[in-house]
């Protein structure tokens, strides 16, 4: 009864370790091999916690030795193998072995036994706010776990008479709380956990309320160091290090890695500050105009390759510590069909605006084409782009759904291009000295996508810094700011790179604007985390019939890579399929043959049978040395020792041929039910009891003649015993006195 209550009361404790646990331990997923493991290995200890001292040493000690001569038996490469391979069901018998230890101080204290009780509940409770999924094997054993703690506690408090047994009682009852348990295992789960909406919802409103209160005070202008963006577009002394959260997007389009999110666009330089007004009630439709232009170009120049160059993605925003009205995205967006899902938002001299301020947790969604800017062919792309037609640009119109849209005619398209060269190439009237830099750099490039980049890679060998101190008082143009960066300072932060660049590049005569924003990419998980330290600046310039395309003049930033194209791709792709098809499938010449061809021998029956000898040797030795033992203190012993000790072995034997003596049962009672019995054998050899009853109640002295009626009776009863079954016969081998 005590093994059986114990299995009950501490064998789901390893179980559900290993269930919780094992994972981490590297047991194969979805494999029973680790849990029938936890099962073998939790009984085997909880079978020898209740065995004697000498069966406990004789079944340690028999494991011990097969397990020894196993390990000689299989050789040092072998056992190498199996560590490298097995060594999780090392772990998971750890960790059955450290929960049978809790399990045995449970069952020692009641008050660790009620602690411990707790546990489950509290991690079903913190799994379920937390969203994460709980088995349904664990939460049955939990389940067992719970009703056998509730039995236990309810028998502590039940005041009643007849049987107290609370062990008993618990045994009783279990197989009752195994089928309840079962159910609970057996019925179907739902497809979707409970979700708890209702207290979500009160908490996400509550915080929602909290950290917009939060985001208002903290951030109440747009400042570098606030949100790391600033609406404003003069230059800072030094800029912030904070790294809090702004953005959170997931972006739908896999194949987009990283990007530029446009905020702010200007073409006004005053001197110390770009100018954004965002104002203005005129509405404009230069950003999508831009991207209807690109996509013909695209169109034009790839053909049935336009995934090379451009791809379309749908972006989800949700606001953090944010205080803005603009709209971050690529600066390919797709307007007309983002106004379709976000309301409120408008076009102001190319920045995109939302008609109230963002703050936190508000959503938006941008449709936009992003730009791949790792096309080896963009170049060419870019330099060789003919003229759009009226017919191309009405059936890039009429795919975007705006070709009858006002705005997106072939005419506004023309007369937008004549406004890109007014508005953003604008001559700052530099002086000598930056005029020869930029003559050198334009009369030594043969296109204008080389001479921007000659222009990039001029600025790029500048210092960076975000310390670079205040402009001095005496800048107060375009000119005053190109000789005290290029002549003097020589260093600053992206904002000082960009307006750099987009003066020199209108110097040339070529078309370029200011652009602030964020620089991101994804994360490990697929999302992207737009941060505070994620602000940037950089210029954008103009080409004909194909539309605004980003630079990247600050020293160690870089324009987003892109993806990889299909004509760089195949070639690589073709030449790993060709030494997949050359290599030889070394997962199935292993598992078949070995490395010369030949079968893989089975292993040897040696390696399991000289260990097993080994065990049985051992168990031979140990029972001619206890019965040595024990025929030695037998010889030792007085007459009246004799007879007690003839005696209870005589009763063992009785109770292994099925006469066991019942609680409160006397001797005369038992010797009663014995000799009413009609095995005659039995009562033949019941002589011994009437005197040791009066050797118990009296002081009769045991004589040499009781001595000898007690050794007959002995020796008769375990031979009966040895004949009556293969367990007595057993249970008699794992008892070796006599």
């Amino acid at each position: 009864m005590s093994t059986l209550y114990d299995i009950i009361d501490i064998l789901p404790i390893p179980l559900l370790s290993v269930i919780l646990f094992g994972k981490y331990a590297g047991m194969p997923e979805g494999s029973i091999a680790g849990f029938l493991i936890s099962l073998i290995f939790s009984l085997w200890i909880i079978i020898l916690r209740n065995m004697t001292r000498k069966n406990r040493l004789r079944v340690i000690g028999a494991v011990s030795v097969f397990l020894a001569g196993l390990l000689l038996a299989v050789g040092e490469e072998n056992r190498l193998n199996f560590l490298e391979e097995y060594l999780w069901a090392i772990w998971v018998i750890c960790i059955s072995a450290a929960a049978l230890a809790v399990g045995v101080l449970m069952s020692r204290n009641i008050r660790i036994r009620r602690i411990a009780a707790a546990a489950p509940p509290i991690y079903c409770a913190v799994m379920t706010v937390l969203g994460r999924e709980i088995s349904k094997e664990a939460f049955a054993l939990i389940c067992f776990i719970l009703l056998v703690r509730l039995a236990e506690e309810i028998q502590r408090r039940w005041r009643k008479s007849g049987d107290t047994d609370i062990k008993g009682h618990i045994t009783r009852i279990s197989p009752a709380l195994l089928a309840v348990c079962l159910a609970v295992y057996l019925i179907p789960a739902p497809g979707e956990p409970y979700d708890w909406q209702l207290a979500k919802d009160i908490y996400n409103t509550a915080a929602s309320a909290v950290n917009r209160l939060y985001g208002l005070i903290a951030h109440p202008t747009d400042d570098y160091g606030s949100i790391g963006f600033s609406d404003s577009g003069g230059f800072l002394s030094g800029l912030g290090g904070g790294d809090e959260e702004v953005l959170f997007i997931t972006a739908g389009n896999t194949t987009i890695r990283d990007v530029r999110l446009t905020g702010c666009i200007s073409g006004e330089f005053t001197g110390r500050e770009w100018v954004f007004d965002t104002n203005t009630d005129a509405e404009g439709f230069s950003r999508m105009t831009d991207t209807l232009e690109t996509c013909c170009a695209v169109r034009k120049f790839a053909g049935s390759s336009q995934s090379d160059f451009i791809q379309k993605t749908n972006m989800y925003y949700e606001t953090r510590f944010y205080n803005t009205r603009y709209i971050f995205s690529p600066a390919k967006i797709r307007i007309e069909a983002t106004r379709e899902k976000t309301a409120g938002i408008s076009e102001r001299n190319g920045s995109i605006v939302s008609a109230q301020r963002l703050a936190y947790n508000d959503s938006y969604l941008v449709s936009c084409y992003v730009l791949n800017y790792g096309n080896p062919r963009l170049e060419d792309m870019l330099t060789r782009a003919g003229e759009i037609s009226r017919e191309e640009w009405e059936q890039a119109a009429k795919a975007e759904g705006v070709l009858d849209e006002t705005g997106y005619t072939y005419e506004d398209y023309l007369r937008y291009r004549s406004e890109v060269y007014e508005t953003y190439c604008r001559p700052c009237g530099a002086s000598g000295s930056v005029k020869d830099i930029i003559d050198e750099i334009k009369n030594s490039s043969s296109s204008r996508y080389e001479a921007l980049k000659k222009l990039e890679a001029y600025l790029g060998k500048m210092e960076y810094s975000t310390d670079s101190g205040a402009l001095p008082g005496a800048v107060t143009d375009a000119a005053g700011f190109l000789d005290s960066f290029l002549l003097d300072s020589r260093k600053g932060y992206c904002m000082h790179f960009a307006t750099a660049f987009t003066l020199m590049a209108n110097e040339m005569g070529i078309p370029c604007r200011y652009v602030q924003g964020y620089n991101v990419k994804r994360d490990i998980n697929g999302n992207i985390v737009v941060k505070q330290s994620n602000a940037h600046a950089w210029p954008e310039a103009y080409f004909d019939n194909v539309g605004w395309i980003a630079f990247e003049p600050t020293p160690g930033y870089y324009v987003p890579s892109g993806w990889g194209t299909r004509d760089n791709t195949a070639p690589e792709k073709e030449e790993d399929e060709r030494e997949t098809a050359d290599e030889p499938n070394e997962a199935d010449g292993l598992s078949e043959s070995d490395e010369n061809g030949q079968p893989a021998a089975p292993p040897n029956p040696l390696i399991f049978i000289i260990p097993s000898l080994a065990a049985v040797c051992f168990l031979l030795l140990f029972y001619i040395i206890g019965r040595s033992l024990s025929r030695k203190r037998y010889e030792q012993m007085g007459s009246d020792d004799r007879f007690r000790y003839l005696t209870q072995q005589s009763l063992r034997y009785l109770g292994y041929l099925g006469f066991r003596m019942e609680s409160g049962e006397t001797l005369s009672e038992f010797l009663r039910r014995l000799t009413a019995s009609d095995s005659e054998d039995i009562g033949a050899n019941t002589g011994f009891i009437p005197i040791y009853e009066r050797v118990l109640y009296s002081d009769r002295a045991v004589s040499g003649e009781d001595v000898s009626l007690a050794e007959k009776a002995c020796d008769n009863l375990r031979k009966l015993a040895k004949k009556s079954s293969l367990r007595s016969g057993l249970l008699m081998l794992m008892h070796p006195n006599g």
